[in-house]
């Protein structure tokens, strides 16, 4: 778990009564009524909730009524169990429809995040092989190279390292990045994105990665490597992401 999700003891947190004359099971208001705190705000991300003990006494039921209303928001990813340590709130997480082509922006606005992009790098480099071959240049040929790392509520989810070729678009060079993708902004410059081709594994953080995600070392993350592609076939960007795995989400439809 990140090392910036500090665990904050809440101690008694007021918790509503259950009834036990209502028809809904005991387990199951207990559920709700967390998720209802987790959703207000009331118990924060990283927030560890009171021992079992504690909410055995403020909601008046067993602990295996306690435990199985929290084990199902466990279940469902609200919350996470720490071994010897307790459980807390989980992080929330921006999800991605990757059945589409969208924008960081238009994900986190869906969920309520606040979003920003911070560009850390936006230079001229010489394509090295695998950025080559991805966009059909030729080892050393110049490519945009565009570093940035996007936020949610104020915590970096993302970090992404992009190529463009520089023949296509030397202007993107001096481009504001923070509110556009650079395949968003050869699109405004007449180039029309057809589709991408992405690949995405689970990966131990890295040291460098770990340290700008602010994660611990080893921490999993979500790794992308996608290319877009043009409608008249030419690969217009080339990116590699990685992505908090305790705070991004990939949703996509399969079918048969």
């Amino acid at each position: 778990m990140s090392s910036a999700v500090r665990s904050r003891k809440v101690g008694r947190v007021p918790m509503p009564a259950v009834k036990k004359a209502n028809g809904v099971p005991l387990y199951a208001q207990i559920r709700e009524a967390l998720r209802r705190q987790i959703s207000a705000g009331e118990l924060k991300p990283g927030t560890k909730l009171p021992g079992e003990d504690a909410l055995t006494e403020q909601f008046g039921v067993s602990r295996m009524t306690v435990r199985q209303g929290v084990s199902e928001l466990i279940d469902e990813g609200l919350l996470y169990r720490r071994r010897g340590v307790g459980t807390f709130v989980s992080q929330r997480h921006v999800q991605r429809d990757h059945n589409r082509l969208t924008t960081f922006f238009d994900s986190a606005a869906a969920e309520g995040f606040d979003a920003r992009i911070e560009v850390l790098a936006q230079e001229v480099v010489p394509a090295k092989h695998m950025v080559a071959q991805a966009l059909d240049l030729k080892e050393g040929e110049p490519v945009i190279y565009i570093r940035s790392l996007r936020f949610a509520d104020g915590l970096p989810i993302t970090l992404h390292d992009e190529y463009v070729p520089y023949k296509l678009f030397p202007e993107l060079l001096y481009q504001e990045m923070t509110t556009m993708m650079s395949w968003e902004a050869l699109e405004r410059s007449g180039y029309r994105v057809k589709h991408a081709v992405q690949k995405v594994e689970a990966l131990p953080a890295e040291h460098n990665i770990a340290t700008v995600l602010q994660m611990e070392k080893g921490a999993p993350i979500l790794f992308k490597h996608r290319t877009v592609i043009a409608e008249d076939g030419n690969p217009l960007e080339f990116a590699l992401c990685y992505s908090r795995g305790d705070s991004y989400a990939l949703t996509m439809t399969l079918k048969r």
